[in-house]
């Protein structure tokens, strides 16, 4: 089978990993060309994509979203929409986190300020001021860092408290899933996906988004309660393996095939 990936411009983060951590995995199986050699295609894209990019495509394919509508013409639907999220019309495909985000966790050495690492994106830059204007009324001694890039191992490690705060149901970018790898503690937004990701609240905190006050409690006691933080992180611990990269490479590579039958 030979598989052509068209990564569109504004793809979000998790799209992009998607793309890298796919062509890894299933290139020792299968072969990945040119549109014009390829059996199937799938495409990393933004929401509702310009649809002039699959009009003359010619060929099956999948994509994490359908292309925007056009007036008086019909756009070129793919084969099988793709979605992380169980128990949904689309087709679920599991979320995949890179290899080296596994094994044994490094446990950051106590020091005198506690941190609070995020992924920076704007729509969730007010409601982290918000918190840590909070925070601080409290304690003078946590730090937020924000990331303006996908965050290692090593930066997820060195962080007492990974945190998400999603306010948008699509938005999957808050490197949850990686955080749960690397063994650092979670508190995410109570989105569809974060609640998948953490178990319902069993491996992680889920927080309504939006909601500064509730953040600012989940995130003291899980900074400054170790038995709060500690029982999630070793059941997280337990349930990392379902993020491997063999398991979505297993499902797209059944997804593709019932495809091409």
């Amino acid at each position: 089978m030979i598989i052509a990936q068209l990564l569109l411009p504004n793809a979000s983060e998790y799209e992009r990993k998607s793309q890298r951590i796919d062509f890894a995995a299933l290139s020792a199986e299968h072969q990945f060309g040119e549109v014009a050699d390829a059996d199937i295609v799938h495409i990393y894209a933004p929401p509702d994509f310009d649809p002039g990019i699959v009009r003359d495509l010619g060929l099956p394919y999948v994509s994490n979203a359908r292309p925007k509508n056009r007036r008086f013409r019909k756009s070129v639907q793919p084969q099988s929409v793709i979605t992380p999220i169980k128990e949904t019309t689309e087709t679920f495909i599991p979320e995949a986190v890179d290899e080296t985000y596994f094994g044994n966790p490094a446990t950051r050495q106590p020091g005198n300020r506690a941190i609070v690492g995020s992924y920076r994106r704007a729509a969730t830059s007010n409601l982290i001021e918000q918190t840590a204007a909070r925070i601080h009324r409290f304690r003078d001694d946590v730090d937020w860092l924000l990331f303006d890039t996908a965050p290692s191992p090593i930066d997820l490690q060195s962080v007492d408290v990974w945190a998400d705060p999603a306010a948008d149901e699509k938005d999957y970018d808050g490197f949850v899933a990686e955080a749960i790898a690397a063994g650092t503690a979670v508190i995410a937004s109570r989105t569809a996906i974060n609640t998948q990701r953490l178990e319902k609240g069993r491996t992680g905190v889920l927080v309504p988004p939006r909601d500064p006050n509730e953040w600012t409690h989940a995130i003291l006691a899980a900074l400054f309660k170790q038995e709060f933080r500690h029982a999630r992180v070793v059941a997280a611990q337990q349930t990392a393996s379902k993020f491997r990269p063999r398991h979505r490479a297993r499902a797209l590579t059944q997804l593709y095939e019932s495809i091409l039958q």
